[in-house]
């Protein structure tokens, strides 16, 4: 992103939900697969993607694939706008950031194919529950 107004906008918009700046506090702990924000975080697949979709559109998180796993990331220092080192200590504090740093360290310890197989299984169900 351009260092313009309307960039520092859309940033601002991009980090003023709540899940999003859970996300952003979340990895600032370090890469994480999707559906370990999604476990983390306690929320479906769907919305820890549409979130991290918001920060990548601006310009906070990058992503790399392995395989069919989507990893996650805040970008790197050199390459990051200036606003998200701020608003990484603002958020740090935050109690709900805590408790989320809290349980990153269970969930890595996981594999992350049950993981994922326990993230895809809870959507699934939650989709043939709202067909039947």
């Amino acid at each position: 992103m351009t260092g313009d107004l309307r960039s520092m906008v859309e940033q601002l918009k991009s980090a003023s939900h709540p899940l999003r700046l859970r996300v952003l506090a979340l990895l600032d702990s370090g890469e994480l697969c999707v559906c370990q924000v999604a476990e983390v975080l306690q929320v479906p697949a769907s919305s820890a993607s549409e979130a991290l979709r918001e920060l990548r559109r601006a310009g906070f998180v990058t992503e790399r694939k392995e395989g069919r796993w989507v990893f996650v990331s805040l970008v790197p220092e050199e390459d990051a706008p200036p606003l998200l080192k701020g608003i990484l200590a603002g958020a740090r504090p935050l109690r709900e950031a805590r408790q989320d740093l809290a349980r990153v360290a269970e969930v890595k310890a996981l594999p992350i194919t049950r993981v994922c197989s326990t993230i895809q299984g809870a959507a699934t169900a939650g989709l043939e529950m709202t067909q039947a």
